[in-house]
């Protein structure tokens, strides 16, 4: 998480006395710099050990993407039942893996966080999850069929998702616009 996701999940206040308690957990992070985000924070294997976590965090390509679908829990009100890359499947076949599903308003969403992926792989990602809507699985058991919420990186891709996305509940988001 960066430097002010910590801030805002934990309630520390300002930068500087989010800074100072950081400092004071220096032995069990590790950070680095990421863009816009700023400093990075990531549990060391002192922190990871007194926590009991056994995952393993490192830097990698999918960090912003990481931050990324942070920046959204956040701008959604970060929903106690909140699920990271979770398998939809249809009749014990997976569909689609979303990057998270979250209920809201006692109702099922899922998240697609577009950071690199080409527009190809969006595409046919998109068509994973209209292929779950004709099952007309989810309807017959909720009664509606969940919001696909897509956060993306400029407006130019803003609008080939929503065009993509045609028939579909969908809201398209430019992460600039949550943060």
């Amino acid at each position: 998480m960066s430097r002010s996701q910590i801030q805002r999940l934990h309630r520390l206040g300002g930068d500087r006395n989010a800074q100072i308690v950081l400092k004071q957990m220096e032995e069990y992070l590790h950070c680095f710099r990421e863009g816009r985000y700023g400093t990075v924070y990531y549990l060391s294997k002192m922190g990871r050990d007194m926590i009991g976590a056994k995952k393993q965090v490192k830097r990698t390509l999918q960090t912003k993407h990481t931050l990324m679908r942070n920046d959204f829990f956040f701008y959604i009100g970060c929903p106690s039942n909140w699920s990271n890359e979770t398998k939809v499947t249809i009749d014990e076949k997976v569909m689609v893996i979303s990057d998270a599903v979250f209920v809201k308003d006692k109702k099922y969403h899922f998240l697609e966080v577009d950071n690199t992926q080409t527009m190809t792989e969006n595409r046919l990602k998109i068509e994973k999850y209209r292929e779950i809507y004709k099952t007309g699985q989810f309807q017959r058991q909720y009664q509606y069929f969940p919001t696909l919420h897509v956060v993306t990186v400029n407006r130019s891709r803003m609008k080939r998702f929503t065009d993509m996305c045609d028939g579909l509940p969908v809201q398209v988001y430019l992460i600039d616009d949550i943060k």
